[in-house]
């Protein structure tokens, strides 16, 4: 009768504690990806260089850059790739979004040459507010709503992975602390 009665008194293990905390792991793992991967410098910077990232966004920005006397200037993924990892690390470090043009100056300026037009047009002062134009397109191409709204957003964000991040992982080893101490 004894045994009996000590039987009745055993907790059975929570199961459904088990499978609530493995799921916090879960999403505890999930947010770190997303800091090591989304949330990572190094790692936006490879994305955003990506070739088909680059070649879509030399398109964008050729159809921007205004035309020189009918002279096409055309803008190369050599030219912007290293100018928009820049601009991508900036972002990332939530500072103003501002690139060196001199690549692209000399690009357009080289272009400009092969094309015919005579190194002393280039250098005049007409040549000067053309390129001082084509500059600015240039900057404000990098000046887009989307980096500047992923710029702006991508604190808070970092916050609240953070957030769910420490959340899920004291709720999942509260849950796993349950489950262990109801089997015995």
């Amino acid at each position: 009768m004894i045994i009996r009665e000590q039987h009745l008194h055993v907790a059975k293990p929570k199961y459904g504690s088990r499978a609530f905390s493995t799921f916090m792991y879960f999403i505890f793992v999930l947010a770190t990806i997303c800091l090591f991967t989304v949330f990572n410098k190094s790692f936006g910077q490879i994305v955003a260089t990506s070739d088909p990232v680059v070649e879509r966004i030399v398109e964008v920005v050729n159809e921007k850059v205004p035309q020189y006397n009918g002279y096409t200037i055309q803008i190369t993924a050599a030219t912007i790739k290293p100018d928009l990892k820049t601009a991508v690390g900036q972002a990332y470090d939530n500072k103003p979004i501002k690139v060196n043009p001199t690549r692209f100056q000399n690009s357009v300026k080289q272009q400009l040459v092969n094309d015919g037009v005579s190194t002393l047009v280039i250098n005049s002062s007409i040549g000067a507010s053309i390129e001082t134009k084509l500059t600015n397109e240039y900057q404000n191409a990098f000046q887009n709503k989307y980096l500047l709204e992923f710029r702006d957003q991508l604190p808070t964000y970092k916050m609240i992975t953070y957030l769910v991040m420490l959340v899920t992982f004291v709720i999942g080893t509260l849950f796993r602390i349950r489950y262990h101490r109801s089997k015995y």
